[in-house]
């Protein structure tokens, strides 16, 4: 073997590993980037001083009191409203669960 052969052998084998972890780089990037870096720390409160997205059950210190019990398929509350803003399907799954 020449060392020319072993150069095309090892650039087809590299190829597809490049273009791999080329995709997997842009995939994974972006979540990172958009992660939320705030996190939530248990203070001992019945309720959260902000809204908490895709998690309409999480209660809001600043939005009025649920009434409870829900009623399925009953209207949803601020809450829910506010977490679900701009997510498909997430109002549906908390009014009617």
């Amino acid at each position: 073997m020449t060392t020319r052969e072993l150069t095309t052998r090892a650039s087809r084998v590299l190829r597809p590993v490049l273009i791999g972890a080329i995709a997997i780089a842009f995939t994974i990037v972006p979540t990172v980037l958009r992660s939320p870096t705030t996190t939530l720390q248990a203070t001992g409160d019945p309720c959260v001083n902000g809204v908490v997205p895709w998690n309409p059950y999480v209660v809001n210190c600043n939005l009025p009191t649920r009434s409870i019990p829900k009623v399925r398929g009953a209207a949803p509350d601020a809450g829910a409203i506010i977490a679900c803003r701009d997510k498909p399907g997430c109002l549906s799954w908390y009014v009617n669960n």
